[in-house]
Order: structure tokens, then C-alpha cells, then sequence
């Protein structure tokens, strides 16, 4: 999911991504090549630190954490890498696959390796302040049966956003909060004379299953219920039929299922062209193309019905410890430095995204820029990324989500191909 913004190299910014989707398959052929396998030596003194490459601001920040962390811990090392988010996953699975773990990496999808035994549970790599300092919800997005074995790194929390002029021209003071209501907006918003794309709608293979998920919770539906895998319920069937129609009725932009947001819907809106779209909150990569823009703009959840909880869709990137004989001392130390509020909020200011720890968010509730998102991070829902089938289930739903709102597709038909990969992975 990269995103090409002025002055930055294609980064994978403030819209998180699904690197799982892209390379699924050799990371579960990683990952039982390693299966048993003795725990890899590490050394005392030194240790290893894969970064995913967010924004160009990534790298200077942290070769100065680096470097202030070996002023106050001499005779320690760092070895730093950051990497593209294109090629993470494969340098990843590549490290596993030949045993030249790193001590600790950023990823998006943690549950596999977990279920490996190749990490560290977080407890052990973390001072009892940090590992208590993670609000709940983003430390049980980060356990695997019971137990948390990822750190929670980076969050966005994503919802819809909307343009208050195109909306008012509609007829409407504020958003649709029921799907009827939506109905309503998009028929009329198309009938105006500006030619709107009334909902930019993207379930193209960057993203569409976050997309396609939150309208589906919007529905009452969702990916598991009540423990289960739930992909093939009534709610979702009925969701992606709602969202197939709404290409037919012409109330999105063309060929929706093959639509990204970074070049396909975002820009639309921060055009004035899309009257409502799915976004990141406060993610910079996004808000800098409104502003530019100059949107008027604002957000809400999804309209909801059926009763349906109105909550945004949380999506959060995670640091990993691999376990290396000798390692977790010198590891414990780095993270409790970074994830120190006068460290780690400089981070999500860098990166222009949200906070997983409770101290961040104390910093960060008034700032100017971010606080209002900060204050949503409560009404989060997560995707299943604890499931370690999750990262098959991307691969398989990158390919084929998109193809299930084509004009002669059978939305029960693909979910129910979706489910079978699910429970039979579990």
C-alpha cells in the first residue's frame, strides 16, 4: 500500500497495510521450515532492529533514537534496518527461512510466528510500567491464545469522511447514520448537477477487505461471531450484495472492486470529486491531500443497520521480540526506551499516527493536530490479525474480494470460499 505524496518516497504511511496479503503463502512456508527448530544464539551486547519504512521521516528518526540510546548504554549495539513495506514481509520470511532472525521487527501480523515459537512473550521483553501502559484493547489485538506476544506499535483508527459542502447541496446538515439514510444521499447526491461520485468506494487488493469489514460490522455482521469464524453469515452476504449494488446503481466510481484508496478514492475526494469515502482518521498521508485541497470535510462511522453498534474500524502495527538465547535483557531496554513518552510521542508525531499506550494518549489528547482522533482509539474494532490463518485468508481476499461486486459475481458463493479457508486454517 504505498502512497506517493510530494516530498516523500513511496512510504506506507498512515494508512496501515496488509503486508500479510502479498506474501502469505512464503511466509507460512517460512514459518514451517522453522517449526522446531533449537533457539537461535544471540548476543548480550547487541542486537537487531528491523523498521518498516513509513514516511521519509522514518529513518532520521530513528538513527537518533539509536544514537541516544547508545550514548546512555555503553558497550550496547543496535544494528538498524529499515525497510520498504513492498519488501518487508520477503526480507522477513527470508531472516526466518535462514535463521538470521532479528531481535526485534515491525510488522502488521504477529499470530503466525507465534504459533511458530519463535517469539518472545511481551511480558518478558518489557518492564511491568510498559507492558501495563497498552490500552486494552490494543494489547488484547496483540495476544495469541490467552497470552500477548506482540507489542502494540502504531494505530489508526478508520471511518468514513465526508464532503460537508457536497452534502449540504444534497440536502443534509450532517452525515447518513442508518444505510437508509445512506440510500438517500448517495440517490440524491448523484442527481446533482456536479457529477459527485456519491460513496468512493475501494475493495481493490490494497485494502478492500478493511473496507469491506467495516461496512459488513456496520451490518451487525463480521468476520467471527462469538469466537467463530462468521465470514459467510447472512449480514456479510447481505453487505456484499449491498456493496455490489451500489456499483450497479452507478453510486460509486467505476470498477470498484479493482479501486486502491491512495491512488484511486482518496484522491477523488481530496478532489471534491467523491462526496464520502473510507479513510484513516487523522493519518497525514491523506489529511495533507484534503488540505491541499481545501475540503471541507468531516467524520463519522458508518451508517449502520439492523441495530448495529456504530464503531470505527482499528487497525494497529506491531513490534515483535524473536527469541534468541541471551537477547531479552538488551531488548527489554531498547523498548522501554523507545515507548517512553518523551520518545515515543515524538514517533507518532513523525509518522502522523495514533498511540497504543495510555501515557501517549495523556500527552496527546489536547495537541491540536490529533487529539480528536486520539479520543476514538475507545470505539476501535479489530480485524482477526490474532488468528494465524489471517495472513492466508489476506492473500486469498487481495485476489479475490475486489472480483465478488463484478455485475455477475455471487457474493455467498466467495464468502463462503473465504470461510472454508478460515476454519480449515484454524
Amino acid at each position: 500500500m504505498s502512497h506517493l505524496m510530494p516530498g516523500r518516497r513511496p512510504g506506507r504511511r498512515a494508512v496501515l497495510r496488509a503486508g500479510g496479503a502479498l506474501a502469505s503463502a512464503s511466509a507460512l512456508g517460512a514459518l514451517a521450515a522453522a517449526c522446531g527448530r533449537p533457539v537461535a544464539a544471540g548476543d548480550p551486547d547487541s542486537i537487531k532492529v528491523v523498521i518498516a519504512q513509513y514516511t521519509d521521516g522514518t529513518q532520521p528518526y530513528w538513527r537518533r533514537l539509536v544514537a541516544k540510546f547508545e550514548d546512555k548504554h555503553p558497550g550496547k549495539s543496535v544494528k538498524l534496518q529499515i525497510i520498504d513495506w513492498g519488501n518487508l514481509q520477503t526480507q522477513i520470511n527470508t531472516m526466518v527461512q535462514t535463521g538470521q532472525l532479528p531481535d526485534i521487527a515491525n510488522l502488521n501480523l504477529f499470530a503466525d510466528y507465534a504459533d511458530a515459537g519463535l517469539l518472545h512473550p511481551a511480558e518478558d521483553v518489557l518492564t511491568p510500567e510498559v507492558y501495563g501502559d497498552f490500552m486494552p484493547a490494543f494489547a488484547d489485538n496483540a495476544s495469541f491464545r490467552g497470552r500477548q506476544y506482540a507489542l502494540p506499535f502504531l494505530a489508526t483508527v478508520n471511518g468514513m469522511y465526508y464532503n460537508k459542502a457536497v452534502l449540504r447541496e444534497a440536502g443534509f446538515d450532517g452525515p447518513p447514520e442508518t444505510r437508509d439514510q445512506f440510500l438517500d444521499a448517495v440517490d440524491r447526491i448523484k442527481a446533482l448537477p456536479g457529477k459527485y461520485v456519491p460513496y468512493g468506494l475501494a475493495l481493490g487488493i490494497e485494502s478492500g477487505h478493511y473496507e469491506f469489514g467495516t461496512w459488513a460490522r456496520a451490518n451487525g455482521g463480521g468476520w467471527t461471531a462469538n469466537g467463530k469464524w462468521a465470514i459467510d453469515s447472512d449480514r456479510n452476504v447481505e453487505t456484499l450484495g449491498f456493496l455490489q449494488d451500489l456499483g450497479k446503481r452507478g453510486y460509486t466510481q467505476p470498477n470498484p472492486g479493482q479501486t486502491n484508496r491512495p491512488d484511486g478514492t482518496w484522491p477523488l475526494f481530496a478532489q471534491g470529486k467523491a462526496a464520502m469515502v473510507y479513510g484513516a482518521f487523522g493519518a497525514r498521508a491523506f489529511l495533507d491531500l484534503i488540505e491541499k485541497g481545501d475540503v471541507d470535510y468531516g467524520l463519522a462511522v458508518h451508517p449502520v443497520s439492523h441495530g448495529a453498534e456504530p464503531v470505527a474500524h482499528g487497525i494497529q502495527d506491531y513490534l515483535m521480540a524473536f527469541r534468541k538465547s541471551g537477547n531479552r535483557e538488551l531488548i527489554r531496554d531498547f523498548l522501554s526506551f523507545f515507548y517512553r513518552p518523551e520518545n515515543y510521542v515524538p514517533y507518532l508525531k513523525t509518522e502522523g499516527l495514533l498511540p497504543t499506550t495510555q501515557s501517549a494518549v495523556d500527552v496527546l489528547k489536547d495537541d491540536r493536530r490529533v487529539g480528536r482522533y486520539v479520543g476514538m482509539t475507545g470505539r476501535a474494532r479489530f480485524d482477526p490479525t490474532t488468528r494465524p490463518v489471517w495472513a492466508e485468508l489476506l492473500g486469498v481476499m487481495g485476489n479475490d474480494l475486489g472480483k465478488a461486486v463484478s455485475q455477475n459475481s455471487a457474493p455467498e458463493k466467495v464468502l463462503r470460499e473465504f470461510q472454508s479457508i478460515a476454519v480449515s486454517g484454524d
